[in-house]
């Protein structure tokens, strides 16, 4: 009976070594490639800035509309790097998203206020408290939880405004930042993202995700749910055709450059176009 309970102990032993191997792998591998200007040119470098500057745990990120700048936040505080290699960390509690404005401003929706970056510090910008932000060619557009969606130029005055119904509505802006959309529960609404005067959008199904194209006027989308067929849209002719198939992550569109981004473990890293 000895004998017989002491021969599974190598390949135990053998077993363990490999999964403590996978474990330092996975989890000393993933930072590297996320801050390696080699693994990731265009975002490397300032992630591995943000990392010192900004240690875990990190609950969001922003990129520049030209990739200049970086801005990672968590509980207490909000970190800001560039090209340089410069850094900053603003000391703010309650920070519920982050955003730069055309001008490589950053914006930061905290406390229930929205704060924008003057002299290096954040300044409080009337008593709007959104819950989402998203930077645009003239400012940004900040949504708050009763649906209230307010656009906002980049020296604090108010351009224009909507009501977005439901909860959950997700803000994102195409390339040249001149359009911005509101994705809320599967209904896709179309904005000129300065004025926030509608546009038409009839998309052939309920929305699951979309992705900005090159092309300001066009964007993928995917129909909910997972799995179903995609399509371009049109939004200036207000027309749609089948697409191949959408991205299986999301990604957004810087609208000052031609360059996707994606969330890797509160970094941006580089994703592909769709």
């Amino acid at each position: 009976m000895r004998a017989l309970s002491a021969r599974p102990w190598p390949l135990t032993i053998a077993i363990a070594a490999a999964l403590g191997l996978l474990v330092y792998v996975s989890t000393t591998s993933l930072p590297y490639l996320i801050s390696s200007p080699t693994a990731d040119p265009h975002f490397g470098a300032l992630n591995d800035c943000l990392s010192r500057a900004l240690p875990a745990p990190r609950l969001g990120w922003a990129v520049s509309p030209d990739a200049s700048r970086a801005a990672v936040y968590g509980p207490r505080a909000v970190a800001v790097c560039d090209r340089s290699g410069a850094s900053k960390r603003l000391d703010v509690t309650g920070t519920l998203a982050v955003t730069f404005s055309g001008d490589n401003r950053l914006w930061v929706s905290a406390g229930g206020r929205l704060l924008r970056e003057e002299r290096g510090a954040l300044a409080p910008v009337g008593d709007f408290a959104p819950v989402s932000l998203a930077g645009h060619a003239g400012g940004v557009l900040a949504l708050d939880e009763a649906g209230q969606l307010v656009s906002v130029a980049s020296e604090g005055g108010v351009l224009g405004q909507a009501t977005v119904p439901g909860a959950g509505a997700r803000l994102s802006v195409g390339a040249t930042g001149a359009l911005a959309a509101v994705l809320v529960e599967g209904a896709l609404q179309v904005y000129d993202a300065r004025t926030l005067a509608p546009l038409a959008s009839e998309p052939p199904c309920p929305v699951e995700g979309l992705w900005w194209l090159d092309e300001p006027q066009r964007m993928l989308i995917g129909c909910a749910p997972t799995g179903a067929p995609a399509f371009t849209l049109d939004l200036r002719a207000g027309t749609h055709a089948p697409a191949p198939g959408a991205p299986a992550t999301p990604a957004r569109r810087l609208f000052g450059r031609a360059l996707y981004v994606q969330g890797c473990d509160g970094f941006p890293c580089t994703a592909p176009a769709p």
